[in-house]
C-alpha cells in the first residue's frame, strides 16, 4: 500500500552526540497486514475490542467498514491503528499516540474521509478532534459517557431467561429496535431507510449477536454483543420494553449476560451517559465498575472543498 505520510525527523540525542532519526509513516491497510494489526489491538483487549472486533468479522479491507483502515508506524514498527470513514476509531501505544493522532487528522483529511463521528476515550477523542478541526471540519453533537467494564459478576444467576434472537423474529427485534432508537434521539431509523435498517438488524441476528428475552410475542428485553473477541465484549443496544419497567427485568438479563460471557473468560463493557442514573445503578450492582471517559462527537459534513 502506498503511504499517505512517510518522513524522516531529527532530534538531538539527549543533547550530546549524534542526532536521533526517527522515521514516521502512515499508510492504508491491507489483508496482508492483519497478522501485526490485530497482534497490536490485542495488547488491551478493552481499548480494542471494538476495532478487533470488526476486522475479525469483515477483516481489514471491507465495504461494511464504511472506510479504510490506517497504520502509523515509528521507524517501520506498527504503534497505531484507526479506522477512518463514516465512524473514526483510533488505537495507538500510549508513547506513541501524540504523534499518532496528528498524522491520522491528516490522513483523515487527505483520504476524504466522512467522519460522520469519532469515538473513543475522552481526551483522546478530544486531542483527535483538536487537529482535525483546523482542516475546517465543524461538531454537531457531543456525548459523553462513563466507560463501565465488569470482571466478576456481583449478582446471583437467577434463572436462564435470554436466548438469541433467529431470523423469524425479524420483525419484532427491529421494531424494539426502532423504538430505542426514537425514544434516545428522536430519530425513526425506519423513516429514512427502512430496507437498510432491516438489513443491519439481520446481520446481527445472524451473527448471533443479538439476545433478546420475549413474552406474548413482545420483545421484553433485549442486549447487543456489539463487538466481540476471545478475550472482551463490548454491550450494545440495552432496552427494555416501557410497559416492563421497574419489575427488576434488566437487573436480572444484565445478571445473566454477566454470567454467560465470564464464564467463558471475556471481561465485559460498555457506556453509559452520566446523566442514567437507573441503568448506571442497575449495571453497578451487576459488577460494573467505572474505568474512564469515553466520548462520541458527532461531526457536520466536511466541507465540500
Amino acid at each position: 500500500m502506498v503511504a499517505i505520510f512517510d518522513e524522516t525527523l531529527s532530534a538531538p540525542f539527549d543533547g550530546q552526540g549524534p542526532d536521533k532519526v526517527l522515521k514516521r509513516t502512515v499508510r492504508e491497510l491491507g489483508e496482508e497486514d492483519r497478522a501485526p494489526v490485530l497482534a497490536l489491538l490485542s495488547n488491551d483487549p478493552l481499548r480494542g475490542v471494538h476495532l478487533q472486533s470488526m476486522i475479525e468479522d469483515h477483516g481489514l479491507c471491507h465495504p461494511k467498514h464504511r472506510g479504510h483502515f490506517f497504520g502509523y508506524y515509528e521507524d517501520g514498527r506498527l504503534t497505531g491503528v484507526a479506522l477512518l470513514g463514516h465512524l473514526m476509531m483510533i488505537y495507538a501505544e500510549a508513547e506513541a499516540e501524540e504523534a499518532a493522532l496528528n498524522y491520522f487528522a491528516q490522513a483523515a483529511v487527505a483520504s476524504g474521509a466522512k467522519g460522520h463521528v469519532v469515538f473513543g476515550p475522552r481526551e483522546q477523542v478530544e486531542a483527535f478532534w483538536a487537529r482535525l478541526s483546523e482542516s475546517g471540519r465543524e461538531t454537531r453533537l457531543v456525548r459523553d459517557y462513563y466507560w463501565y467494564v465488569c470482571e466478576q459478576s456481583q449478582l446471583p444467576l437467577e434463572r436462564l431467561q435470554l436466548r438469541q434472537a433467529s431470523l423469524a423474529e425479524l420483525e419484532v427485534v427491529a421494531n424494539a429496535q426502532a423504538e430505542m432508537a426514537l425514544e434516545e434521539s428522536g430519530v425513526d431509523p425506519r423513516v429514512a431507510d427502512l430496507e437498510g435498517f432491516r438489513q443491519r438488524v439481520a446481520e446481527r441476528i445472524e451473527r448471533g449477536r443479538t439476545w433478546v428475552k420475549l413474552e406474548d410475542g413482545k420483545v421484553v428485553f433485549k442486549a447487543e454483543l456489539q463487538s466481540i473477541t476471545s478475550e472482551a465484549i463490548y454491550l450494545e443496544g440495552i432496552w427494555t420494553h416501557p410497559n416492563y419497567r421497574n419489575r427488576g427485568i434488566a437487573k436480572s438479563c444484565v445478571a445473566e449476560l454477566t454470567h454467560r460471557r465470564l464464564r467463558r473468560q471475556q471481561v465485559i463493557c460498555l457506556v453509559v451517559e452520566p446523566h442514567e442514573q437507573i441503568a448506571r445503578h442497575i449495571y453497578e450492582q451487576a459488577g460494573f465498575v467505572h474505568h474512564g471517559d469515553y466520548q462520541a462527537r458527532y461531526l457536520k459534513p466536511a466541507p465540500e472543498n
